[in-house]
């Protein structure tokens, strides 16, 4: 049953650039059913939307399944089949999103298909979100409206690839572009213009020194890898020609910070150094010219709960100690509306994303009993 579930889910080529809307709609229709509620948040043009469906008496406590939709592009990848239509090979479900992660999607389904919810004394809730792959700025919405319902879920597990390993901890991210704008002309006379992939290599320099700090000064956290946060520059984009002052210029920056640094204060402090220390040159020279920061996504922290919020979950593992990693996920949005929140899941995140993306059907019926046993022991 997983594995047929897996196979249609698979079938919807829900890459975040394109629409979860018929993927939703499937849904609806497979887990339709007495005691089952639909709810749906929709993005702002009503092309996308998160879909959380509650099953059993819609009363706080119980336990919410959550796992995104949306998936990567495969072109420039070298599949060796059709990515949207799943094949067996070895034990292995082969299929663009087979780990990451509509192999939880399809076990939250099967599970539900499974229950008789009138057997159910709390609600299980199962959320299906969309645009992680693009920041996590998707979910939000769904979130703080479970954290203000008053349902107040016991437990969030969210299903990223772990191989069934306990996450109770990850680092908050903030990413986003810096835009240059300068002023062109021959690059004979440069002190006639403005250079806007100078400007941004000042401004990228200065990220590199903090960078270093957070390395040699910065807080630290146990248990991450590394054990500090990050900060860099991953593309960069400007100029016209060899000899043509460059009119404009991109950059994209991340950063990964550790549980309780100020991802925040990171970032005005390269705005500001930008505004202080390169702009008031520039605009000597044009005020037309300048420095600004676009803000993609903010992915909150997670910080690790409570062992007693952990313990049902804990004790049905093979491996119940809590890790850390340094990736984000959807779990510290939920864990900041004011669910308590973990990440575990099946399959290897080593597969995530990769030509030939596949899943052992073997994870798949682990993880299936897992969570049987923990909606059996938490809901009946």
């Amino acid at each position: 049953m997983i594995a047929d579930l897996l196979a249609r889910l698979i079938a919807f080529p829900t890459v975040s650039s394109a629409s979860n809307l018929d993927c939703l709609g499937w849904i609806e229709a497979e887990l339709a059913g007495p005691n089952t509620t639909f709810r749906r948040f929709p993005n702002e043009d009503g092309t996308k939307a998160n879909l959380l469906v509650t099953i059993g008496p819609e009363a706080p406590g119980g336990l919410l399944l959550s796992g995104h939709t949306d998936i990567v592009p495969t072109e420039g990848q070298a599949w060796t089949g059709d990515p949207f239509a799943m094949r067996r090979a070895d034990g292995r479900l082969v299929g663009r999103g087979a780990t990451d992660m509509k192999g939880f999607l399809a076990v939250m389904m099967a599970l539900a298909q499974s229950l008789d919810p009138g057997r159910l004394t709390r609600p299980l809730h199962l959320a299906f979100s969309y645009d992680e792959e693009v920041g996590c700025t998707g979910v939000g919405c769904m979130a703080e409206w479970v954290g203000a319902s008053g349902l107040a879920p016991r437990l969030a597990v969210i299903g990223e690839a772990s191989s069934m390993r306990l996450i109770d901890g990850h680092k908050g991210g903030l990413i986003g572009w810096g835009v240059v704008t300068g002023k062109p002309g021959h690059s004979s006379q440069p002190d006639r213009y403005v250079n806007a992939v100078m400007a941004a290599a000042e401004v990228i320099s200065f990220i590199s020194r903090i960078r270093a700090e957070m390395r040699e000064t910065g807080p630290r956290a146990d248990g991450f890898d590394p054990p500090y946060s990050t900060i860099q520059v991953n593309t960069i984009k400007g100029g016209l020609h060899g000899n043509i002052v460059a009119e404009s210029c991109r950059f994209f920056w991340e950063m990964r910070v550790v549980p309780g640094a100020d991802d925040w204060a990171v970032f005005e402090r390269f705005r500001d150094f930008a505004a202080r220390e390169v702009e008031p040159a520039m605009k000597a020279v044009d005020p037309g010219t300048g420095i600004a920061f676009e803000i993609l996504s903010r992915i909150p922290a997670l910080k690790p709960e409570p062992a007693a919020n952990l313990a049902p979950l804990a004790r049905l593992l093979d491996s119940p100690v809590p890790r850390k990693v340094a990736y984000g996920t959807e779990a510290g949005i939920f864990q900041k509306a004011g669910v308590p929140s973990v990440v575990c899941g099946p399959g290897d995140v080593a597969q995530a994303h990769q030509p030939d993306e596949f899943i052992a059907e073997a994870d798949l019926q682990d993880c299936f009993r897992v969570m049987e046993r923990l909606v059996g022991n938490e809901l009946m």
